[in-house]
């Protein structure tokens, strides 16, 4: 049977473009199109969460270019009666490579080492939506969208729900969220210094919650940094001592 499946976009002149299933189908191989469903539900459809910065075509593309891991990952979402465990830890390896991770770096790292590699060379913020989810959001995740995935293929049969991402509420179906905080209560309160006057007022925002200032803030670190604060600091910037008139500082 023909299939043909219109797009909503159109150019200036009012044409569309129509796309004939079939032919997409032996394009894209039958061990190709075997794994869409897997694409679909991981980077976000109707009942899972959308991934910051991870969209269908960029996860998509990663998947045509052929890399074994996220191909082995994507076939085992499509295999019933996996344990939990096996879908969560899969599903950490392939929200690791999204990011750009290798395949043994854990969500963890991935979210230091953009922290890291973003945030300290340059002036701007990492700000936290651009990081990957944490490891519990994204077991959390990977369990809807192994669910999803079964009831597209017809073979729920036997699955509880509420094992797999979801909770009863008012007789609905709800998505699980995470039980704890995105980070430690002391990590939210601070964005990230980028202090130009050595930290030597409340302007700082670590000298204001009690911190001590960490490498990825600017100037600081590189220059003098007179945050009180401080336990560590590199051995060509030692803190000063100052006068007892400055900013009312008595040394004990």
């Amino acid at each position: 049977m023909a299939l043909y499946f219109k797009s909503d976009r159109t150019k200036p002149d009012g044409s569309f473009k129509v796309y004939d299933i079939n032919r997409l189908k032996d394009i894209l191989g039958h061990y190709l199109c075997s794994q869409l469903l897997f694409i679909n539900a991981m980077s976000n459809c109707d009942t899972t969460s959308k991934i910051f910065c991870v969209g269908k075509k960029s996860a998509f593309q990663k998947l045509v270019k052929g890399d074994p891991v996220l191909q082995s990952c994507a076939n085992a979402f499509t295999i019933p009666n996996q344990t939990t465990q096996t879908i969560e830890d899969l599903g950490c390896q392939v929200m690791s490579f999204l990011f750009g991770g290798k395949h043994a770096d854990s969500v963890e790292t991935m979210q230091y080492n953009i922290i890291i590699q973003q945030g300290f060379p340059s002036s701007s913020f990492v700000t936290p939506k651009r990081l990957p989810p944490s490891e519990y959001a994204t077991k959390l995740h990977c369990r809807s969208v192994y669910y999803q995935i079964m009831v597209w293929l017809g073979i729920e049969e036997g699955m509880d729900a509420m094992n797999w991402g979801w909770k009863l509420l008012d007789n609905r179906f709800v998505p699980l969220m995470p039980r704890m905080n995105a980070a430690p209560d002391s990590l939210l309160k601070v964005i990230r210094c980028n202090c130009s006057t050595a930290c030597k007022t409340l302007r700082c925002s670590y000298r204001r919650y009690g911190l001590p200032c960490i490498t990825v803030c600017r100037p600081c670190q590189l220059k003098e940094c007179d945050n009180p604060h401080n336990k560590f600091l590199p051995e060509k910037s030692p803190l000063k001592p100052r006068s007892k008139k400055r900013d009312g500082y008595h040394p004990e």
